[in-house]
C-alpha cells in the first residue's frame, strides 16, 4: 500500500500511524512491548487527526510488538473502541506475532468487530485481504456523510 501522509509518532516510540484519506485507509504500527496505554494513546491521537474517518479501513500491525494486555486491559480497550468517537466502521486487518492471536481475537470479540476484522500472521496477507475487500462495506456498515470535509484540513504532527 502507498500512503500519501507521513508517519506520526504518538508520544511513544512504540507506535506510529499513517492515514491516506483519498484511499480511505489508515495503518497503525506497534513495536516493542505494547500495553493498554500504547493502544489507547494511539487511538486517541488517531481519532483527533483531521484526516481520520471512522469509515476508513485499517491495518493494525503488531508483528514487531509483544502484546502485553491482561484480560481486564482487553475488556477496557474494547469498551473504549466501541464508543462512538473511537469506533471504526471499516474493515480491520490485524497482523499479530506468534502468541498474540488469542488476545487480539478476544479484543475483536469484545469490540463486536468479528464480522469486519481478520487476524493474519503476515502483513502481505493482511494487505491483500484489505485490497480485496476495500471496494465493499463490512456487514451492517452504513457510511454516514461527513460533517465536514476532513481531507482538506491541513495535517498536524501529534508531537
Amino acid at each position: 500500500m502507498k500512503f500519501s501522509v507521513g508517519d506520526f509518532s504518538v508520544g511513544t516510540p512504540a507506535c506510529n500511524y499513517r492515514i491516506d484519506a483519498e484511499l480511505g485507509f489508515h495503518v497503525e504500527e506497534f513495536r516493542g512491548k505494547v500495553g493498554f496505554h500504547e493502544f489507547r494513546s494511539l487511538r486517541t491521537w488517531l481519532v483527533c487527526d483531521p484526516a481520520w474517518s471512522p469509515d476508513h479501513h485499517a491495518l493494525i500491525d503488531l508483528s514487531k510488538a509483544v502484546v502485553d494486555l491482561s484480560t481486564n486491559d482487553v475488556l477496557r480497550l474494547a469498551l473504549l473502541m466501541r464508543r462512538d468517537e473511537y469506533r471504526s466502521r471499516g474493515w480491520q486487518a490485524f497482523v499479530v506475532p506468534p502468541g498474540g492471536y488469542g488476545t487480539i481475537r478476544m479484543l475483536g470479540y469484545w469490540m463486536r468487530a468479528t464480522d469486519r476484522s481478520r487476524i493474519f500472521a503476515k502483513r502481505s496477507e493482511a494487505e491483500e485481504w484489505l485490497a480485496k475487500n476495500s471496494g465493499s462495506l463490512p456487514p451492517g456498515a452504513v457510511l454516514r456523510p461527513p460533517v465536514f470535509d476532513r481531507t482538506k484540513t491541513e495535517l498536524r504532527s501529534a508531537g
